[in-house]
């Protein structure tokens, strides 16, 4: 029997969305990597499901939704301005998973930290593992070690707002829906 917290709940995350320009950029890279291994074939992340995740928060009952939703509205953090440069496997080198990375920003890591804080003030757990932002591309098997790829000129990104979205977890993949946005303070 599905008990009444299994309909209310939701499974979320607030994350950072791409700007269109950072995206276009972006694809110039994943084309070079569809050229570079013909053989495979490659799905890309979609342009609309990039994202850099700020924290993951799991699934959610109601009054936990209700009060993320707030935290997420009232936020407030200064607009950020960040780098691109790199096209790398995440976590590691072995990984078939393929991403772009930032530049270490210390504006970032103030982003992360100030909502991280916030949230926890709030009641929801600290984060176990460090945060290592990244944006996901494509996962590769047999992939050969031509990576990393240096992002040149490297891509400036604007972050203006932060977004929580709702993964909703679909038989083509997952779904992102926006759930509340917060526009970061003007610089």
């Amino acid at each position: 029997m599905i008990g009444i917290e299994n309909i209310t709940s939701k499974r979320l995350f607030i994350a950072i969305p791409l700007p269109d320009s950072a995206n276009q950029l972006l694809n110039h890279y994943c084309e070079q990597i569809a050229a570079q291994y013909p053989q495979q074939k490659i799905r890309f992340t979609p342009m609309l499901k990039r994202h850099i995740t700020l924290t993951f928060l799991g699934v959610l009952a109601e009054d936990q939704i209700k009060n993320v939703c707030t935290i997420v509205r009232e936020f407030e953090h200064p607009a950020i301005t960040i780098q691109l440069n790199t096209i790398s496997r995440f976590p590691d080198a072995q990984s078939k998973i393929i991403t772009a990375l930032p530049a270490p920003s210390k504006a970032l890591d103030s982003l992360h930290t100030q909502l991280q804080q916030v949230l926890e003030l709030n009641g929801f757990p600290k984060l176990s593992r460090p945060y290592r932002p990244h944006i996901s591309l494509t996962r590769m098997k047999n992939l050969e070690d031509n990576l990393p790829i240096t992002i040149k000129p490297p891509i400036d990104m604007l972050i203006s707002n932060i977004i929580l979205y709702e993964s909703q977890l679909t038989e083509t993949g997952s779904l992102y829906v926006p759930m509340e946005t917060t526009k970061l303070l003007k610089k």
